[in-house]
């Protein structure tokens, strides 16, 4: 018999079922770190595409940025998007980076906060950093994996590997 972690399997397919019954906005407002402050909570549960704010088309994720459930990168500037299990960053107006958000120490996906003095990630199960410039080792010699994100108009578009 297979022996299967525990914690890994929450953190992998408790998400999904989440979404599934109440919306992106719910899962992003449980997400721990510095996204925790002004959390707005909606149990909405209309589960299409215009209720959630985003579509996930193969290995694409279209976020709308005028909708609600991602005001949070207009004011902190970054985001946990759980649901789609992607850290989000906001470089300016016209620019945005995204990443995994597992930790590449131990695979932690919600216990993330960023530290904009030093422009890196922080999760806090260990305290490993990660610079949030897609080529530069974090504090324990990995790079947080980044995936492209192309701004058009409204819509960030993330490609995942």
């Amino acid at each position: 018999m297979k022996k299967i972690n525990r914690r890994k399997f929450l953190n992998d397919v408790c998400p999904a079922i989440a979404i599934s019954m109440v919306g992106a906005s719910f899962l992003e407002s449980c997400s721990k770190g510095g996204d925790d402050e002004n959390l707005d909570v909606s149990l909405d549960t209309d589960s299409s595409p215009e209720s959630s704010g985003y579509t996930v088309e193969d290995n694409v994720v279209e976020i709308d940025l005028n909708h609600p459930a991602f005001a949070s990168l207009n004011s902190d500037q970054w985001m946990n998007f759980t649901a789609q299990q992607i850290l989000i960053l906001k470089i300016s107006d016209s620019s945005y980076r995204a990443f995994t958000n597992s930790c590449p120490h131990q695979g932690v996906r919600n216990a993330w906060s960023y530290d904009q003095s030093e422009s890196r990630f922080v999760c806090s199960r260990h305290g490993n950093s990660y610079p949030s410039d897609c080529t530069t080792l974090g504090t324990n010699g990995y790079v947080l994996e980044c995936y492209n994100a192309v701004l058009a108009g409204q819509k960030l578009q993330i490609t995942k590997p």
